[in-house]
């Protein structure tokens, strides 16, 4: 069975003295990975115990990382492991800590175990956004950016959408204002995409063999026509001469005037965060901030995700864009 999580590791049981399920190194470092290459780490276990251990819930702290368990009950004596992917792109660079919890049934007690795996994450090549969600009722656009800080950049020689619904390509190759060099990508979901939530991803092939392959996830939802205005529908934000990015307010209207409630805003990046009331009217109001100190480079290309209680039930993307000197 495959369970995927949000965060990272486990270790031995924390409210027993004895642990059943026994990890061969609960707490791992990875060392100095490359922010985009892919990252893989597995922790082994032994069940140690006299009895059948059966693994209830797996949970972790950030959707950066998916854990893979083979099989969900395992006997005394047997052995299983926990294959963690890491999705390196959307980590800030410098020191990682990230941690999973992990419930299961022994008998007829419930016990926890924690995993935790740390890493150094280099950046040398960034892609912005990290991942994108996009929430549709027409054919709409997105752009992907790549950036190399290195003397010597890749060069992007291909860029594929998993699915026929999905173009892509490479519409301009420049520098930003540190002389960086900058691909970037344009991306369409089409007219004709089909309804539903989908899965999907982009793929950026370069020359280089250590970021030969950038995949960029992508969660893709094709809904009714929305009843909401949000005004503006993208921020951007400048700052100058080391100021600090101005916050933006984003009022959120119903097209029938009915009373709109915020239930919850999600961000993509951890530079970003957002405060929300009720007002002015029957609107709402989002302010966005983003701190300039937590932005690697010039620039930072991300989104908004706004979750509507009422009227009715609806999620909105407001892309945000910043641009500092």
């Amino acid at each position: 069975m495959r369970w995927v999580v949000a965060a990272s590791c486990f270790v031995v049981a924390t409210n027993n003295a004895r642990a059943d399920l026994l990890f061969a190194e609960p707490h791992a470092d990875a060392g100095t990975v490359r922010s985009s290459a892919p990252m893989v780490h597995h922790f082994t276990f032994v069940n140690q115990g006299p009895e059948t251990v059966e693994i209830l819930r797996v949970l972790g702290s950030c959707g950066c990382l998916k854990p893979n368990v083979a099989q969900t009950t395992y006997k005394p004596g047997e052995q299983g492991k926990v294959d963690l992917e890491v999705h390196t792109l959307s980590q800030a660079p410098g020191p990682h800590t990230w941690s999973v919890h992990l419930s299961y049934q022994c008998g007829n007690e419930l016990r926890e175990a924690e995993l935790q795996l740390r890493a150094r994450v280099v950046t040398e090549v960034m892609v912005q956004p990290a991942a994108i969600v996009f929430h549709v009722d027409k054919a709409t656009g997105r752009e992907v950016t790549v950036t190399d800080f290195r003397k010597k950049p890749l060069t992007v020689t291909d860029v594929r959408g998993s699915s026929t619904g999905l173009k892509a390509h490479v519409a301009e190759r420049g520098h930003d204002r540190k002389g960086n060099t900058v691909y970037r990508i344009q991306l369409e979901v089409t007219e004709d995409y089909p309804d539903g939530r989908h899965e999907e991803y982009l793929d950026i092939y370069s020359d280089d063999p250590a970021y030969g392959n950038l995949r960029v996830p992508l969660t893709i939802v094709k809904r009714a026509p929305q009843h909401l205005t949000v005004a503006p529908d993208h921020v951007t934000l400048e700052a100058h001469n080391g100021q600090p990015l101005p916050a933006r307010i984003v009022l959120l209207r119903d097209n029938s005037d009915e009373k709109v409630v915020i239930e919850h805003v999600l961000v993509d990046d951890a530079a970003i965060t957002c405060t929300w009331a009720q007002g002015p009217n029957n609107m709402a109001t989002l302010k966005i901030r983003v701190d300039r100190a937590q932005i690697h480079g010039d620039s930072l290309r991300s989104n908004v995700q706004v979750l509507i209680r009422k009227p009715a039930p609806e999620t909105l993307t407001i892309p945000v864009v910043c641009t500092i000197d």
